[in-house]
């Protein structure tokens, strides 16, 4: 079962969680494509801020901000919902792709998935040596787990007295075009959810 003994907790549409649940946890946003886990994580960062914790949050945002041919957003970077500015600390990458939806072909995908990886990881290490937040939000840590390794985001996240990640959870995104990286990205999101305190899947 997904997070093993963590907690877990059903959202459906229209609904939400107090950001006052997830303090002094580690919580994991999860779903399909466009089930609201961007905006969910936006609510719960309003939230910190409405209640005076600016200065101690930071973000860390992945979003590629991609689109399905359709039309349909994969993914939007938080500032699409709420402003942020200091003293939160913003981190982003200057570019995220979304390899699935980019890439032509195995080689494309997995190219595009280990330069993500490389970007996020330079990320995640300028956030090391910043000084961490008490509070540290990350936005679809999907992409770094398409090749990047799971004790480094582990080090990130456990410097955080409380951590609100989301990710995609799905079967809309599995097509990969033979790289792999839709597997592994299933695979250590499993393992990343064993270390959650809270599993919150929207529905």
């Amino acid at each position: 079962m997904l997070g093993g003994g963590a907690a877990r907790r059903r959202i459906g549409p229209g609904e939400g969680i107090s950001l006052r649940e997830v303090l002094g946890k580690r919580a994991l946003i999860l779903g399909d494509v466009g089930r609201g886990k961007s905006k969910l994580t936006a609510e719960l960062l309003r939230e910190a801020i409405e209640m005076g914790y600016s200065n101690c949050v930071a973000v860390i945002d992945l979003s590629p901000d991609a689109r399905l041919p359709s039309g349909e957003v994969v993914g939007a970077p938080l500032t699409r919902y709420i402003a942020i500015g200091p003293p939160i600390k913003y981190l982003r990458p200057p570019r995220v792709r979304a390899p699935r939806l980019e890439g032509r072909d195995r080689d494309e995908v997995l190219r595009l998935a280990e330069e993500n990886a490389r970007a996020i990881s330079a990320i995640f290490h300028e956030y090391l040596r910043e000084g961490p937040r008490g509070i540290l939000f990350i936005n679809d840590v999907s992409l770094y787990l398409h090749r990047g390794e799971l004790g480094l985001l582990i080090s990130v996240i456990s410097k955080a007295n409380t951590s609100i990640l989301n990710g995609y959870y799905g079967s809309r995104l599995e097509e990969d075009k033979g790289s792999g990286i839709s597997e592994r990205e299933r695979a250590l999101m499993g393992d990343l959810a064993e270390r959650m305190d809270l599993i919150l899947e929207m529905v």
